[in-house]
C-alpha cells in the first residue's frame, strides 16, 4: 500500500472525471496527524489545464515514449514484487476516478514508529467501474491466498485483505478499503481508515482541516490567489514527514548523528508546516505556484526563534539587480538577503551538538593561535565584515561529463581589503592551495585528491542524516576543488578556476545576466505577481538547468556525477557499504538527445517574502517562446540559444579539444 499511494498519484495525472461536490473535501476527512498531503480537487479542471502546458506536450512527444514505456514497466514490476495486496494498475484508476483525488502520509497517534498511507477518490459517475475493479481485485487476491474479512460499521462495510506471512517479514501485509456515498478510501492501517470513516460524519474535530499550520498555510495562499482555484494543493509537516517516511522504510539506519533530532533540538521545529497551491496554464504561465512556510515566532524578542534556528533571519529589502559580473549565460541564479554576521554566532550551538562536544570556540581559537595553522581571527578578519546578500549561480560545460557542472557563490563583504588579507593568510597555510593571477586579480585555487565515497554519507528523509560516529577517518574536506578571491565587494567562491576566470572577465564585457531578455521577461511576470520588496529571488533557464542531469541519466552516469544533485542522490540513496557505488534506478538508454526536446523548457522565477508567521514564496515557469501576454518574444528561438559556456570562446575551446583528440 505504501507504493500504491505513490503509484496512484502518478497515474491520476491522466484521469478523466465528472466533478461532484457531494463528496466531502479530503482535508475534512484526514486526521490532524497527516504529515504529507497532496490533493487534486477537480481532476477535470486539472487535466484540461495541464494539457495546454509544454510539459504535457513533452510527455506526449513520440521521442519520449520508449523511455516512458520503460519507466511504466519498471514501476509496475516493483509494485507486483512488493506483495501489495491491492494490485491496482494505471488503467484501473483511469476508469474509476470521478472527482477529487488525494494521497496522504499519516503518523498514527503521533507515534514516530508508525506510518500509514491513504488514497481517497471521488468515484462520482464511475461507480460501476469501481465495483468492477473491486470484483477483479477480489478474484486476484483469492488466487494469492489472501483472506478477506468484513467489518460492518454503521451502514458501511470495511473490507480487509490479509496476505500470508512472507519469509523475513515482521507481519502480514494488509490493506483496507470502504466505499461510502461515492467516496472510495484505501489505506494500509486499520485505525487510520476507521478514523477517516468517522470523519465522514463530523463537521469539526479530529481533522486536518482544523490543524492550525495547515489552516494558516492554505489561507495565506488563498489570499494571494484571490479567486483562482488551485489545480493542486499540498501540505507537509517537515519533521513528522521525515519520521513517517523513516518508519515506512523500516526505521532510521543507526549509523551516525541523527540530524533530524539535532535540528529539532536547535529550534528548527519552529517550521510547523509547508504547503501551497499549484496552477497550470494560467495568465500566460505554464505553471504558477504559491507556497507558505509556516514558522510562527517561538521567542518574543527580536530574535524570533531559539538557539541555532535564529539563523533563519532573511530581511526584506528592495531587490537589487544581478551584479554586472554575473555571466549572461548562467543556467540558474539565486540572490537572497541573510543576516550572516548573526547567523555565524547562532550556529555555535548547532556545531557543538553535531560534534557532541563544545568545539566551536576551540576551532576558532585553533585557527588563530595554532603555530601550524593560518593564525587568523575569523571574527575580526571575516565575520564582522560580512554583509547581508548572498548570490549563487551555476552553469555547465560541453561536452557533458560527470564534472561539467560549474557553480559559484558570493558573500557580500563590507571590508573587502580586510577579508582579502584574511583569505591570503588562510590559503597560504593550506598545502593544497595555489595562488593564481587572473587579469591581475589574486585568485586562490584549491585542488584536493580524495575519493568522496570514502567519507561520511548523509542519511536523510527516510533514513538518518549525519555522520558515522564509528569512523576513524578524517572528515572529507569542505571543498574538493575551488577557486576563491575577494572582488567587487564579495568573497567569491567558484567550483572551477575557468569559471572564476569567466566571471572576472564578464564585468569588462557588455553582456551580462541583467541585460538578457529572458531574465527581464521573468522579472516582469514576477512583478505582475506582486513581487516587490522581499528577501530573495531565483531565476532559472530550465532547459539549461536540466541538461546536465538529463544527459548523465541518458549516459547511465548519474551515480558517478559530481553535480550537486548527483552528490546528494548518492548520499541519500547510496548503499550502506563504504566505497560502493549505487546503481542508477532510471533506465536512461532510451532517452532521445536533449537538443531534440529542449524546446519544451522555458524560463522560471521565484520570489520570497519574509512575514510575521513565516515566508511566502511565489513563482512560475513560462512557456519557452511566448511572453506573459501570449505574444512572441524578441529573444532567440530555443534551438538557437547558446548554452552556458557555449559562447564563442567556449565553442572555440571545444573545437580545439576535438581537434586535439
Amino acid at each position: 500500500m505504501k507504493r500504491f499511494a505513490i503509484l496512484s498519484l502518478v497515474c491520476l495525472l491522466w484521469l478523466p472525471s465528472d466533478w461532484s461536490g457531494a463528496v466531502p473535501p479530503s482535508d475534512t476527512l484526514l486526521p490532524p496527524t497527516t504529515k504529507g498531503y497532496l490533493s487534486i480537487p477537480d481532476i477535470d479542471a486539472f487535466e484540461s489545464s495541464f494539457e495546454k502546458t509544454q510539459l504535457a506536450k513533452f510527455l506526449d512527444d513520440p521521442l519520449m515514449q520508449p523511455f516512458f514505456e520503460d519507466m511504466r514497466q519498471q514501476i509496475e514490476q516493483r509494485v507486483v514484487r512488493s506483495d501489495n495486496p491491492l494490485n491496482i494498475r494505471l488503467e484501473d484508476l483511469r476508469k474509476i476516478c470521478g472527482g477529487e483525488v488525494c494521497v496522504a502520509m499519516i503518523q498514527p497517534d503521533g507515534d514516530e514508529r508508525q506510518h500509514a498511507s491513504v488514497v481517497l477518490a471521488d468515484i462520482t459517475g464511475r461507480e460501476e467501474e469501481a465495483e468492477e475493479l473491486l470484483d477483479r481485485l477480489a478474484r486476484e487476491l483469492k488466487e494469492r491466498k489472501a483472506t478477506r474479512s468484513v467489518q460492518r460499521i454503521g451502514q458501511v462495510e470495511l473490507v480487509t485483505y490479509t496476505l500470508p506471512l512472507q519469509e523475513g517479514a515482521p507481519e502480514r501485509q494488509q490493506a483496507f478499503y470502504f466505499v461510502k456515498d461515492r467516496l472510495l478510501v484505501a489505506a494500509d492501517h486499520e485505525a487510520t481508515i476507521k478514523l477517516i470513516l468517522q470523519n465522514t460524519t463530523r463537521t469539526i474535530g479530529d481533522r486536518l482541516a482544523d490543524l492550525r499550520p495547515y489552516q494558516v498555510t492554505m489561507e495565506r495562499c488563498a489570499a494571494a490567489a484571490d479567486e483562482l482555484s488551485p489545480h493542486v494543493r499540498w501540505f507537509v509537516e517537515p519533521f513528522g514527514y521525515v519520521q513517517t517516511t523513516r518508519a515506512a522504510a523500516g526505521g532510521r539506519r543507526r549509523r551516525g548523528t541523527d540530524m533530524l533530532t539535532v535540528l529539532s533540538n536547535q529550534g528548527f521545529s519552529a517550521v510547523q508546516g509547508i504547503g501551497g497551491f499549484v496552477n497550470f496554464s494560467v495568465d500566460g504561465q505554464d505553471l504558477l505556484h504559491r507556497s507558505f512556510i509556516y514558522a510562527p515566532p517561538t521567542n518574543q524578542s527580536e530574535q524570533r526563534y531559539e538557539l541555532a534556528a535564529r539563523m533563519l533571519d532573511f530581511p526584506n529589502q528592495s531587490e537589487s539587480a544581478p551584479e554586472p559580473w554575473i555571466p549572461e549565460g548562467v543556467a540558474t541564479y539565486l540572490s537572497f538577503h541573510w543576516n550572516m554576521n548573526n547567523a555565524f554566532e547562532y550556529s555555535k550551538s548547532l556545531v557543538d551538538e553535531v560534534a557532541g562536544a563544545p568545539v566551536f570556540e576551540d576551532i576558532l581559537e585553533s585557527l588563530e593561535k595554532d603555530p601550524n595553522g593560518p593564525q587568523i581571527n575569523v571574527r575580526q578578519g571575516l565575520v564582522q565584515h560580512l554583509g547581508d546578500r548572498v548570490i549563487f549561480f551555476a552553469d555547465y560545460r560541453r561536452p557533458i561529463t560527470i564534472d561539467s557542472e560549474r557553480w559559484a557563490i558570493a558573500f557580500q563583504v563590507t571590508g573587502p581589503a580586510v577579508v582579502a588579507k584574511t583569505l591570503d593568510q588562510a590559503m597560504e597555510a593550506d598545502p593544497d592551495a595555489s595562488l593564481r593571477l587572473l587579469d591581475k586579480q589574486r585568485v586562490w585555487e584549491i585542488q584536493r585528491e580524495f575519493d568522496e565515497m570514502e567519507f561520511e554519507e548523509l542519511d536523510i528523509a527516510g533514513v538518518g542524516f549525519g555522520f558515522d560516529d564509528e569512523d576513524e577517518e578524517e572528515p572529507a574536506p569542505l571543498l574538493e576543488n575551488a577557486a576563491l578571491t575577494v572582488v567587487h565587494g564579495y568573497l567569491l567562491v567558484a567550483s572551477h578556476l575557468d569559471f572564476m576566470e569567466e566571471i572576472l572577465q564578464t564585468r569588462n564585457e557588455a553582456a551580462h545576466l541583467a541585460e538578457t531578455e529572458d531574465f527581464h521577461r521573468v522579472q516582469r511576470r514576477l512583478s505582475a505577481l506582486d513581487a516587490g520588496i522581499g528577501s530573495g529571488r531565483f531565476f532559472s533557464r530550465t532547459d539549461r538547468a536540466y541538461h546536465t542531469t538529463y544527459e548523465l541519466i541518458r549516459q547511465g552516469q548519474m551515480p558517478e556525477s559530481k553535480t550537486m544533485l548527483g552528490v546528494a542522490l548518492n548520499r541519500i540513496l547510496g548503499p550502506e557499504e563504504r566505497g560502493v557505488m549505487r546503481d542508477q534506478r532510471i533506465p536512461g538508454q532510451r532517452l532521445p538527445e536533449f537538443d531534440k526536446i529542449r524546446h519544451y523548457f522555458g524560463p522560471a522565477g521565484i520570489y520570497m517574502l519574509s512575514e510575521d508567521q513565516g515566508w511566502y514564496i511565489c513563482g512560475c515557469i513560462l512557456p519557452p517562446q511566448a511572453d506573459e501576454t501570449g505574444e512572441p518574444d524578441d529573444a532567440e528561438e530555443p534551438g538557437d540559444e547558446e548554452d552556458p559556456g557555449d559562447g564563442e570562446e567556449a565553442d572555440n575551446a571545444d573545437d580545439a579539444a576535438v581537434s586535439n583528440e
